[in-house]
This record gives C-alpha cells, sequence and structure tokens, in this order.
C-alpha cells in the first residue's frame, strides 16, 4: 500500500513540476520534437510503465548504511522449489559495494525459508559442485549498486507442503520477513 502511494506522489510530483515548467500534458511532452519534452516524456512513461514491477512484499535496512533489502516475489516454481526474489536497493549516488567479503555467494549462501508450522528450515538448494542456485555466481566480482542500478537476486530452496501458504524469509544482513504467503 505504501508502495502504490509513494508512486501516485512521485508520478504527481513529476506531473506538477512538468506542468508548471511547460503547460504541457505528460502526453504532449512524449509527443514534442524538443530534447526536454521527450526526455521528460520518457522519464513519465517508465514510472509509469515500471510501476506494476516495483511492488515489492517488504523492506528492511540492511547491515551496510544506506541500503535496503527489497523483497520482491515468493512464488512455488514446480512441485519441490520455491523462488526468491529479492533486491538490494540504495539512495547514494555514488554508489556501494556490498561484497564486503569477496565472495558474491555470501549474500544468499546463509539464506533460508523457515516454514512455522513444521518447525522447518529449508536452505537454498545446491547445485551438484555445491554452489547456491541462484543468479549470482562466483565470478561476480563488481556488485556495485546505485540509485539507478540496484542488484537483483533469486535462490532455489526446496518447496514445503503444499498445504503450506505462509513462511518466513531469512536472508544475511538483515531483519527476517515473517509470515509471508507465497504465491502457488
Amino acid at each position: 500500500m505504501l508502495n502504490r502511494l509513494f508512486a501516485a506522489f512521485t508520478l504527481s510530483v513529476i506531473a506538477s513540476v512538468q506542468f508548471s515548467c511547460s503547460g504541457a500534458s505528460v502526453a504532449e511532452l512524449a509527443d514534442s520534437g524538443s530534447d526536454v519534452g521527450s526526455a521528460a516524456g520518457r522519464s513519465a512513461k517508465a514510472v509509469i510503465a515500471s510501476a506494476p514491477e516495483l511492488e515489492v512484499l517488504a523492506v528492511s535496512a540492511y547491515t551496510l548504511d544506506g541500503v535496503s533489502i527489497e523483497l520482491l516475489n515468493i512464488s512455488r516454481t514446480g512441485a519441490d522449489a520455491i523462488t526468491v526474489r529479492w533486491q538490494y536497493r540504495t539512495r547514494v549516488v555514488e554508489g556501494i559495494h556490498l561484497d564486503t567479503s569477496d565472495d558474491p555467494l555470501d549474500l544468499m549462501r546463509d539464506a533460508y525459508l523457515y516454514d512455522r508450522v513444521h518447525k522447518k528450515k529449508y536452505m537454498v538448494i545446491k547445485d551438484n559442485t555445491g554452489q547456491p542456485v541462484t543468479n549470482i555466481h562466483s565470478d561476480n566480482t563488481s556488485l556495485i549498486i546505485t540509485p539507478d542500478a540496484p542488484l537483483v537476486v533469486s535462490a532455489k530452496f526446496p518447496a514445503p507442503p503444499d498445504n503450506i501458504k505462509r513462511i518466513s524469509v531469512y536472508l544475511p544482513g538483515v531483519r527476517p520477513f515473517e509470515d509471508l504467503v507465497f504465491s502457488q
């Protein structure tokens, strides 16, 4: 709910700045031939087009100052796995290097899901070499995030029984995201 309010507020600020500066509508700015109008129109369209994608389940501060983790999606991906997607975001313009241990896999190596009903932990699934099944690889050496370039991470976990509809997500460096409904 707060994310939708924030998105609506952001759009209203963009629109009021554009309208007060030029007296044109967002559509007129997008269709105009001027560089400023076109950029403003594309910017407004990009915000509008990406708003549904910005739906965030939960947010928490990360251990590095200026960084937050946004939980994006928890979904059953087949009968035997759950995929969790989250992103590291910052507002620090010069960017922040996330990989403090020189091993990018540490961002999810100790992540787990917790099923309160069965009192069971589900650790990240590992491949045949013992590495977490994730979109981050051990050769990713530059894990720098900026306001325009968050780091989106996904990891696979064993799925709890089908009757479980809520799960808690534990990610390293952030307080737990507890008792969340996930898509089946």
